[in-house]
């Protein structure tokens, strides 16, 4: 069998962002061991498997202990068959006790840090409820490569309050001048709920145009840097893609643990209610049925730059993916079928024009 990503949700951060809504809370050092034990408790159901990624996620990890991440990591590598060459992804704040943190995660395997930067710019990071400033994200990437992770991607957000192409070329010019070799680029999306969707009509956000200028921005400046895009949202140096997050995009098993967590396992999908109080009672995941469709591996394989080889596409697919309205939105040759940058910005309707009998 072909060796499953691991993904652990952490469901606590040290107070909310008002762009978040994702399951998220705050958590007292008693909550948070009554989690890692449920964790345990939780992997302990999981027939063991061959792991080569394993991703801690949330939420903000970096708000647990160290040593007790570690112990839970060191848990996971005497189970499972985690091969010595795996990824091993920690998604940590800046404004988190890294000094702290790192080494002892580091000590049990960690290889890569995932980092919620945000915005280089500190008028724009406290629009975003960041409590770190820049010089503090500075400090936290010394701190990984003093700990022996060089591989470090940073978050970017798009389209955020105030934000210009001056202002986002001073994110990229921080990435590239700190010699980072993945940077995630997101676009704001306001989300019902949240403190930006009550605040939305107070809010400085650039207009849909200028989004995508920024966007396209983001692409041409990473890409002349060395770190072309290779998936939506995703740039990296050849070689340091995540490869965790590429088993989503291709359609590949994973097992995710914790409250909101998802998996694809055995060719079939289920996750956990994000509810923290059942999964501390052992509730068992709820299915999504199966997984793995023709349709499903389509719509999740063409977010990648290399896109998806023409000889896996139904003919339907292909038929339309000629149609000349879509010229601009797809890049096609004898061999390969992607989407174009301007494709990646409308992709949903791109996608569910070409792939809209397809079962899911």
């Amino acid at each position: 069998m072909n060796p499953i990503g691991l993904y652990l949700h952490v469901p606590f951060c040290a107070s909310r962002c008002p762009y978040c809504d994702f399951y998220t809370m705050r958590a007292g050092d008693n909550e948070k061991e009554e989690y890692l034990k449920a964790v345990r408790q939780a992997l302990d159901r999981f027939a063991p498997r061959r792991v080569d990624s394993i991703y801690v996620g949330g939420g903000t990890p970096s708000v647990l202990p160290g040593k007790s991440l570690a112990d839970l990591l060191d848990f996971i590598q005497n189970r499972y068959d985690v091969s010595d060459d795996s990824e091993i992804t920690v998604e940590c704040n800046p404004s988190s006790d890294l000094e702290h943190f790192l080494p002892e995660v580091t000590a049990a395997g960690v290889n890569r840090i995932s980092m919620g930067m945000q915005s280089a710019v500190d008028a724009e990071r406290r629009q975003l409820g960041r409590l770190a400033d820049s010089r503090r994200v500075e400090e936290a990437l010394t701190l990984c490569r003093r700990n022996g992770v060089d591989n470090v991607s940073l978050d970017l957000m798009l389209g955020v309050p105030g934000q210009t192409p001056d202002s986002l070329q001073r994110s990229l010019d921080f990435c590239i001048g700190h010699d980072v070799p993945h940077v995630s680029a997101y676009l704001l999306k306001i989300e019902e709920g949240t403190v930006f969707a009550r605040r939305r009509d107070k809010l400085d956000l650039p207009d849909e145009d200028t989004v995508c200028d920024l966007y396209r921005q983001t692409g041409d400046v990473l890409g002349a840097a060395g770190l072309p895009q290779y998936e939506i949202s995703n740039f990296a140096r050849p070689g340091q893609e995540s490869r965790h997050n590429l088993k989503y995009w291709r359609c590949e098993e994973y097992l995710g643990v914790g409250p909101s967590a998802h998996s694809y396992l055995d060719g079939q999908r289920f996750h956990y209610a994000p509810d923290l109080d059942a999964f501390l009672h052992g509730t068992e995941p709820v299915s999504d049925g199966p997984g793995g469709s023709t349709g499903e591996q389509l719509m999740l394989r063409l977010r990648l730059a290399e896109g998806v080889p023409t000889a896996d596409l139904p003919p339907q697919v292909l038929d339309r993916a000629a149609n000349p309205s879509l010229a601009p939105y797809l890049a096609r040759d004898d061999a390969t079928l992607r989407l174009t940058r301007e494709g990646f910005l409308v992709s949903n309707a791109i996608l569910a024009k070409l792939l809209q009998d397809l079962e899911f």
